[in-house]
Protein backbone atom coordinates (compact mmCIF):
# COMPACT_ATOMS: atom_id res chain seq x y z
CA UNK A 1 0.00 0.00 0.00
CA UNK A 2 1.33 3.41 -0.95
CA UNK A 3 1.08 6.16 1.68
CA UNK A 4 1.04 9.83 0.87
CA UNK A 5 2.61 12.40 3.10
CA UNK A 6 0.23 15.29 3.79
CA UNK A 7 2.02 18.38 5.10
CA UNK A 8 0.71 19.74 8.39
CA UNK A 9 -0.39 23.37 8.33
CA UNK A 10 -0.06 25.37 11.57
CA UNK A 11 -3.42 26.35 13.06
CA UNK A 12 -2.71 30.09 12.74
CA UNK A 13 -1.82 29.79 9.06
CA UNK A 14 -4.85 27.59 8.41
CA UNK A 15 -7.15 30.14 10.05
CA UNK A 16 -5.61 32.99 8.07
CA UNK A 17 -6.07 30.98 4.87
CA UNK A 18 -9.69 30.24 5.74
CA UNK A 19 -10.69 33.62 7.11
CA UNK A 20 -8.53 35.77 4.84
CA UNK A 21 -7.37 39.21 5.80
CA UNK A 22 -8.44 40.52 9.18
CA UNK A 23 -9.98 43.63 7.62
CA UNK A 24 -13.02 41.68 6.48
CA UNK A 25 -15.92 42.41 8.78
CA UNK A 26 -15.81 43.35 12.43
CA UNK A 27 -17.89 45.33 14.85
CA UNK A 28 -18.30 47.64 17.80
CA UNK A 29 -20.03 46.02 20.77
CA UNK A 30 -20.49 47.15 24.36
CA UNK A 31 -21.12 44.71 27.21
CA UNK A 32 -22.40 46.65 30.24
CA UNK A 33 -23.06 45.41 33.75
CA UNK A 34 -26.67 45.76 34.81
CA UNK A 35 -25.82 46.15 38.49
CA UNK A 36 -22.36 47.75 38.59
CA UNK A 37 -22.88 51.27 37.24
CA UNK A 38 -20.16 52.38 34.84
CA UNK A 39 -18.68 48.91 34.32
CA UNK A 40 -18.65 48.42 30.55
CA UNK A 41 -16.44 46.46 28.20
CA UNK A 42 -16.36 48.27 24.84
CA UNK A 43 -14.79 46.23 22.06
CA UNK A 44 -13.77 46.77 18.46
CA UNK A 45 -13.80 43.39 16.76
CA UNK A 46 -11.33 43.27 13.88
CA UNK A 47 -12.85 40.49 11.83
CA UNK A 48 -16.22 38.87 11.26
CA UNK A 49 -17.52 36.01 9.16
CA UNK A 50 -20.88 34.35 8.91
CA UNK A 51 -22.41 31.07 7.81
CA UNK A 52 -25.76 31.01 6.03
CA UNK A 53 -27.92 27.92 6.50
CA UNK A 54 -31.17 29.50 5.31
CA UNK A 55 -32.98 32.82 5.64
CA UNK A 56 -33.83 32.16 9.27
CA UNK A 57 -30.59 30.49 10.39
CA UNK A 58 -27.37 32.47 10.36
CA UNK A 59 -24.25 31.98 12.50
CA UNK A 60 -21.80 34.87 13.00
CA UNK A 61 -18.31 34.85 14.54
CA UNK A 62 -16.57 38.09 15.53
CA UNK A 63 -12.93 38.05 16.65
CA UNK A 64 -10.77 40.63 18.44
CA UNK A 65 -7.06 39.94 18.10
CA UNK A 66 -5.13 37.32 16.17
CA UNK A 67 -7.19 34.41 14.87
CA UNK A 68 -4.95 31.77 16.44
CA UNK A 69 -5.09 33.40 19.89
CA UNK A 70 -7.93 35.94 20.15
CA UNK A 71 -8.42 38.33 23.04
CA UNK A 72 -12.21 38.12 22.67
CA UNK A 73 -14.72 36.42 20.43
CA UNK A 74 -18.47 36.49 19.98
CA UNK A 75 -20.70 33.89 18.36
CA UNK A 76 -24.27 34.80 17.43
CA UNK A 77 -26.86 32.33 16.12
CA UNK A 78 -29.91 34.02 14.62
CA UNK A 79 -32.82 31.58 14.52
CA UNK A 80 -35.42 33.73 12.76
CA UNK A 81 -35.12 36.79 10.55
CA UNK A 82 -37.18 39.85 11.53
CA UNK A 83 -39.20 41.27 8.65
CA UNK A 84 -40.11 44.96 8.40
CA UNK A 85 -43.81 45.57 8.96
CA UNK A 86 -44.43 41.94 9.98
CA UNK A 87 -42.29 41.40 13.05
CA UNK A 88 -43.46 43.02 16.28
CA UNK A 89 -40.33 44.42 17.92
CA UNK A 90 -40.41 45.21 21.60
CA UNK A 91 -37.93 45.44 24.44
CA UNK A 92 -38.20 41.70 25.19
CA UNK A 93 -37.89 40.44 21.59
CA UNK A 94 -35.38 37.62 21.11
CA UNK A 95 -34.22 35.99 17.89
CA UNK A 96 -30.61 35.00 18.63
CA UNK A 97 -28.43 33.15 21.09
CA UNK A 98 -25.11 34.79 21.93
CA UNK A 99 -21.83 33.68 23.52
CA UNK A 100 -19.25 36.32 24.42
CA UNK A 101 -15.82 34.87 25.27
CA UNK A 102 -13.05 36.81 27.00
CA UNK A 103 -9.50 35.45 27.15
CA UNK A 104 -7.55 37.12 29.96
CA UNK A 105 -4.72 36.77 32.42
CA UNK A 106 -1.01 36.35 31.79
CA UNK A 107 -0.57 34.66 28.44
CA UNK A 108 -4.35 34.68 28.00
CA UNK A 109 -4.56 31.54 30.15
CA UNK A 110 -7.90 32.45 31.70
CA UNK A 111 -11.28 32.48 29.96
CA UNK A 112 -14.80 33.58 30.77
CA UNK A 113 -17.92 32.82 28.76
CA UNK A 114 -20.99 35.04 28.96
CA UNK A 115 -24.06 33.49 27.36
CA UNK A 116 -27.62 34.57 26.71
CA UNK A 117 -30.05 35.78 24.09
CA UNK A 118 -31.11 38.99 22.43
CA UNK A 119 -32.31 40.61 19.27
CA UNK A 120 -30.23 40.73 16.08
CA UNK A 121 -31.61 42.91 13.28
CA UNK A 122 -29.92 42.48 9.89
CA UNK A 123 -29.59 45.56 7.72
CA UNK A 124 -28.88 43.31 4.70
CA UNK A 125 -30.69 40.26 3.46
CA UNK A 126 -28.90 37.18 4.90
CA UNK A 127 -27.21 35.00 2.30
CA UNK A 128 -25.27 37.68 0.42
CA UNK A 129 -21.52 38.30 0.36
CA UNK A 130 -21.75 40.58 3.40
CA UNK A 131 -24.06 41.05 6.36
CA UNK A 132 -24.46 44.19 8.46
CA UNK A 133 -26.54 43.96 11.61
CA UNK A 134 -27.20 45.40 15.03
CA UNK A 135 -27.57 43.74 18.41
CA UNK A 136 -30.28 45.05 20.68
CA UNK A 137 -31.24 44.20 24.28
CA UNK A 138 -29.13 41.06 24.59
CA UNK A 139 -29.03 39.78 28.17
CA UNK A 140 -25.89 37.81 29.05
CA UNK A 141 -24.60 36.21 32.21
CA UNK A 142 -21.39 34.41 33.15
CA UNK A 143 -21.98 30.72 32.44
CA UNK A 144 -18.42 29.34 32.57
CA UNK A 145 -15.04 30.59 33.71
CA UNK A 146 -11.58 29.32 34.48
CA UNK A 147 -10.47 29.28 38.09
CA UNK A 148 -8.72 32.67 38.14
CA UNK A 149 -11.04 34.58 35.77
CA UNK A 150 -12.51 37.62 37.54
CA UNK A 151 -16.14 38.32 36.59
CA UNK A 152 -16.46 42.12 36.80
CA UNK A 153 -19.72 42.37 34.87
CA UNK A 154 -22.15 39.89 36.45
CA UNK A 155 -25.43 40.07 34.58
CA UNK A 156 -24.87 42.28 31.53
CA UNK A 157 -26.47 43.79 28.43
CA UNK A 158 -24.88 43.64 24.98
CA UNK A 159 -25.52 46.13 22.21
CA UNK A 160 -23.78 47.41 19.11
CA UNK A 161 -23.30 46.80 15.41
CA UNK A 162 -21.23 44.44 13.29
CA UNK A 163 -20.44 43.44 9.73
CA UNK A 164 -19.47 39.98 8.57
CA UNK A 165 -18.50 38.53 5.24
CA UNK A 166 -20.02 35.25 4.19
CA UNK A 167 -17.64 32.33 4.51
CA UNK A 168 -19.42 29.19 5.66
CA UNK A 169 -16.28 27.07 5.99
CA UNK A 170 -14.18 29.69 7.81
CA UNK A 171 -17.02 30.33 10.26
CA UNK A 172 -17.33 26.64 11.13
CA UNK A 173 -13.54 26.30 11.42
CA UNK A 174 -13.31 29.31 13.75
CA UNK A 175 -16.07 27.94 15.99
CA UNK A 176 -14.17 24.64 16.24
CA UNK A 177 -10.97 26.54 17.07
CA UNK A 178 -12.72 28.62 19.75
CA UNK A 179 -14.19 25.49 21.31
CA UNK A 180 -10.70 23.96 21.54
CA UNK A 181 -9.25 27.14 23.09
CA UNK A 182 -12.04 27.41 25.64
CA UNK A 183 -11.78 23.73 26.58
CA UNK A 184 -8.02 24.20 27.17
CA UNK A 185 -8.57 27.26 29.39
CA UNK A 186 -11.49 25.83 31.36
CA UNK A 187 -10.00 22.32 31.48
CA UNK A 188 -13.36 20.79 30.64
CA UNK A 189 -15.40 20.70 27.40
CA UNK A 190 -17.50 23.79 26.67
CA UNK A 191 -19.22 24.48 23.35
CA UNK A 192 -19.78 28.15 22.42
CA UNK A 193 -21.83 27.38 19.33
CA UNK A 194 -23.25 24.17 17.94
CA UNK A 195 -23.15 23.62 14.19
Amino acid sequence: MMMRHVPMVPVGLLLLMLVGCTGAGGGNLALSSQFEQGVTLESNFESGTYRFDDRNHVTVVLVDGPMENPRQAVTLRMFWEPRAGRTPIDQDATNATIHYVIFAGEGDREAGVYSGAGFVYPKDKPGGAGLSAGVWQASLIMTDRSEMFDDLLGQAKLKGTFTARRDDLATSQMIDHLNRLITQRLQYPRVVQAH
